[in-house]
């Protein structure tokens, strides 16, 4: 519980973090997601000596290493067009359609998995889903551009994802999974955007280590969430992240919040406090 709890804050944070450095600082994607992903797999690389266990039995199989090769695949392309879309769309245009991922996960991971399938928690999951949606969504909010149908397209990818990564986790710990996924993203973006390092200010440097940081925090507290609670579970408390930016937009930016917005939070937790109820009690 503590661990989906954790990746929900970090996600919230993660996203404005990210924000900062693309759209304030005006951080190039050629230079951010090069070093970005350096910094991930470097900070996972420290504890990978203490927590990155494996399977090598199953981890070497054919199957096993084709997943690993399309989860890779699936977050170099999620990656691209998540973060071109956070770097060009404003943050509330942009968290609108990351609210579609819930619905797609929990859906997919019911098709996928449906050993660990309880109907009780997918629908409360589908409901916070829809909360979600109901919360700030409307046809002219979700596609106002090409990089709408971007973002759109990197929330399918993600969902993809995560239920090629919760198969793996059969096999991997969740930062041996992770320390696996950065090096070779990592690896793809230096050699498909080549950055000039000299030219990144020492300010960039802090402020990309800072989003790589929380980046760490947020996947592996879900990877280990998706172990131990199941998928659909950890992408109903997930669920809580945009309702964390909303909030913290009105708190901290004094943006004007919509009733519909808190009726939406007060759904999602009532979801998540049900969910709790049944998953623990």
């Amino acid at each position: 519980m503590l661990a989906a709890i954790i990746s929900s804050i970090a996600n919230a944070g993660s996203l404005i973090t990210d924000k900062i450095a693309l759209s304030r600082e005006q951080i190039s994607l050629k230079v951010f997601l090069p070093i970005l992903f350096i910094f991930l797999f470097g900070f996972t690389l420290i504890l990978v000596p203490m927590l990155g266990r494996f399977d090598t039995s199953v981890a070497l199989l054919p199957s096993t290493l084709f997943l690993v090769f399309l989860m890779i695949i699936l977050a170099v392309a999620s990656n691209a067009l998540y973060y071109e879309g956070v770097q060009k769309n404003k943050i509330h245009h942009h968290e609108i359609m990351m609210m579609l991922l819930p619905l797609f996960t929990v859906v997919l991971a019911a098709i996928f998995f449906p050993e660990n399938f309880d109907l009780r928690i997918f629908g409360l999951a589908f409901v916070a889903s829809l909360a979600l949606i109901f919360a700030k969504g409307s046809k002219e909010h979700f596609f106002i551009d090409k990089d709408s149908y971007n973002t759109f397209l990197a929330v399918i990818l993600m969902a993809a994802e995560a239920i090629v990564a919760k198969e793996l986790l059969y096999s991997f710990s969740p930062v041996a999974l992770y320390a696996i996924r950065t090096l070779f993203i990592a690896v793809f973006f230096i050699f498909y955007y080549q950055p000039r390092y000299s030219t990144v200010k020492l300010g960039h440097w802090w402020i990309i280590a800072g989003c790589a940081v929380i980046g760490v925090v947020t996947v592996i507290a879900q990877y280990y969430a998706y172990s131990s609670l199941g998928i659909i579970y950890t992408t109903l408390v997930a669920a809580l992240a945009p309702i964390i930016v909303f909030l913290a937009s009105w708190e901290i930016l004094h943006e004007k919040i919509k009733p519909r917005v808190v009726i939406a939070a007060m759904v999602i937790l009532a979801c998540v406090v049900v969910a709790t109820v049944l998953q623990f009690g």
